[in-house]
């Protein structure tokens, strides 16, 4: 079981526009972003406040509930933020604000599966600097955006692990060392 950072960025390392935008990841091929059999081995998801809003905004959590449950059934799913934000009803949620008070829990909620870091960069910046961060995934997309929020905005070692191709999107997998 491990700790793992997925993200999809464009080609000069932007997850999200300036104002969290994600059209230009929409845009892609459904098949180029289909992280369904990565989804299967995991058993805990965390995410930032802004990623949790832009998925609420987007996918219409809130008036359309079920899609949350689609996407995630029964999986447990951390926040990481230091607001009150609204809760996708009957969604397995859990809002936080200390990733190494937490992990303790994410890793017991994930069982045999791994924990998922969804995002953005500065909560998988906060997981590597509490050293829970065990491998980061990231999908390269042919997309260059003029400014927005970065990949990572901290420090780390990684050691390249895996290169794979779907469609458009190059996948490198690395550990963190």
């Amino acid at each position: 079981m491990t700790t793992t950072y997925l993200m999809t960025s464009t080609l000069n390392g932007f997850v999200a526009g300036p104002d969290n935008e994600l059209d230009w990841l929409y845009d892609l091929p459904a098949a180029d972003r289909d992280f369904s059999q990565f989804l299967s081995g995991v058993g805990a998801l965390a995410m930032g406040a802004s990623t949790y809003e832009a998925v609420l905004r987007d996918s219409e959590l809130l008036t359309h509930p079920e899609r949350w449950h689609q996407a995630h059934g029964d999986r447990a799913v951390w926040v990481f933020t230091h607001r009150e934000l609204p809760a996708v009803p009957g969604a397995n949620l859990r809002f936080a604000t200390d990733v190494a008070a937490e992990h303790p829990a994410m890793l017991a909620a994930a069982g045999e599966r791994d924990v998922f870091v969804a995002g953005g960069g500065a909560l998988a910046a906060a997981f590597q600097a509490a050293g829970v961060l065990d491998r980061v995934v990231i999908g390269i997309t042919p997309v260059l955006l003029a400014a927005g929020k970065p990949l990572f905005p901290g420090s780390a070692r990684l050691r390249l692990t895996g290169v794979e191709r779907q469609g458009q999107v190059a996948f490198l997998s690395y550990d963190v060392l």
